[in-house]
């Protein structure tokens, strides 16, 4: 059974909907965010209907979202400090 609950449409003109699905195992540069609240913009809105062409269209299911407040809940590297920045995670070597 999947761990986590997305909003996600499935095409162009379908509603928001929960979805769920797995993620991938934290590497060692990535981090875990546990997303509380998540933004959506209204370049979101036109990815998830399929407004851009090219190398910008979408592929479904879209889960639209990329202004997230969270809380870091894991990382696999040992000497990291965080910089958060408006939306952004930074993950850099300690003393960088």
């Amino acid at each position: 059974m999947p761990a986590n609950i997305g909003y996600a449409t499935s095409d162009a003109s379908s509603p928001l909907a929960p979805l769920e699905f797995d993620r991938s195992p934290v590497g060692p540069e990535d981090v875990l965010i546990d997303i509380r609240y998540c933004g959506v913009c209204h370049s979101d809105v036109q990815q998830a209907r399929d407004e851009f062409d090219g190398a910008l269209a979408t592929t479904f299911p879209c889960m639209p979202g990329h202004e997230i407040v969270g809380i870091v809940a894991e990382t696999v590297a040992k000497d990291v400090r965080f910089r958060f920045v408006i939306d952004n995670a930074t993950l850099r070597p300690a003393g960088a």
